[in-house]
């Protein structure tokens, strides 16, 4: 099993979860971009989701029960307008550990990029995924030297199907 067939387990396993439950999600960071023409590795999963502040908790203890780890001490994350139910996932035959990050939509630009969102293909399934430009602007807003080459890539590969004006807000 290779790394990238480990992380998209739990990929598998986190929408799973999201959707049993029926909330509103999309798929941003290393994942999403590949989506876009920018091929790199990630062992991370970065899920943008609506749930109601008082259901969080519910569906933290029902994402515990589908074997996702969460690490009450610590308890949920927060940075700026970001706030992360961060979860180990174990890969079933290796034991291996991958992080799911659920960030929890708070602000009016998280709210427009689940709007925003497209259904596409990526690694052979049909999944929710931030558009382009939502992903240039999470990417920016992070300024990690990574995440900025990302946004590089991102807009030299897409750059004849961009929205600019949209970027430009």
């Amino acid at each position: 099993m290779t790394a990238s067939n480990i992380v998209l387990e739990a990929l598998t396993e986190a929408i799973k979860a999201i959707e049993d439950e029926s909330l509103d999600y999309c798929l941003f960071g290393g994942l999403a971009i590949q989506a876009y023409k920018r091929i790199r590795s990630t062992m991370d999963v970065d899920l943008l989701i609506a749930v109601d502040e008082d259901k969080k908790h519910d569906f933290i203890a029902k994402l515990q029960k589908k074997g996702f780890k969460f690490d009450t001490k610590k308890g949920i994350i927060k940075i700026s307008d970001f706030e992360f139910i961060r979860c180990v996932y174990t890969e079933k035959k290796h034991q291996i550990d991958v992080f799911v990050d659920f960030v929890t939509v708070k602000t009016e630009f998280q709210k427009q990029v689940l709007r925003r969102k497209q259904r596409l293909n990526i690694f052979g399934s049909k999944v929710n995924i931030a558009s382009c430009e939502d992903l240039i602007l999470l990417k920016a807003l992070s300024g990690r030297p990574l995440d900025l080459s990302d946004v590089d890539v991102l807009i030299a590969e897409n750059i004849t199907s961009l929205d600019k004006d949209y970027l430009k807000k």
